[in-house]
Order: structure tokens, then C-alpha cells, then sequence
């Protein structure tokens, strides 16, 4: 099957637009205070608690997705501390409000 011009053009507008604000919040992590954060989804919660605290960081809660993590920064830790204990991803979690909404809801239990 050939794609034309025109579903194309469709599919790449779609990708974008879905795209769009996982990037954002990407390019807008935060450097201090509460961020996103992704995990390797295979970890328990007990090892991603290991690995938030030992970059020194505080848990606020689990996210809903395996292996998000709302976590603050303290002045000791920061996102090269993060990455450094095995973050995938640090991003603004304001715009990726969703990765926490069923975990704030139970209490960070899921």
C-alpha cells in the first residue's frame, strides 16, 4: 500500500501534536523543586525509592504509569544526580500531571 502526500502530511501533523508536550515538559524540566521522573518500569517501588533517595531526592509519590516518580529536589540533589541513580527521563510535572493522577488519588498506592 502507497501512502499519499496528503495521509502523510496527516500523520506527521498527528505525531506532532501528540508529541508536543511530552517534549515540553522535556525541555522544561526543572532544574529544583518537584519534577517527573521515569524509571526503568521493571523496578519495584522499594528500588525506586533506593534510587531516588541515594540521588537525594525526596518521594512526593508514585505516579500511575510503572516507574514514574514525582520526586523534589533538594539543594544536594538535582537532575545529573537523578540520571546518575538510573532516571530515563526528568521532566516539569505539572504538564506530565497525568503520570500522577491515580497515584495522588490512592495516595501514591496503586
Amino acid at each position: 500500500m502507497r501512502l499519499s502526500p496528503p495521509q502523510i502530511c496527516l500523520g506527521l501533523m498527528v505525531a506532532l501534536i501528540t508529541s508536543a508536550p511530552f517534549t515540553g515538559a522535556i525541555a522544561s524540566a526543572p532544574e529544583q523543586g518537584q519534577a517527573a521522573v521515569l524509571l526503568n518500569p521493571s523496578l519495584s517501588r522499594a528500588d525506586q525509592l533506593r534510587r531516588i533517595s541515594d540521588a537525594g531526592a525526596e518521594l512526593v509519590r508514585f505516579g500511575a504509569v510503572p516507574g514514574a516518580v514525582i520526586v523534589n529536589m533538594t539543594p544536594a540533589s538535582g537532575p545529573a544526580e537523578l540520571r546518575a541513580a538510573g532516571a530515563w527521563i526528568i521532566a516539569d510535572p505539572v504538564i506530565l500531571g497525568g503520570c500522577s493522577e491515580l497515584g495522588s488519588q490512592n495516595g501514591g498506592i496503586l
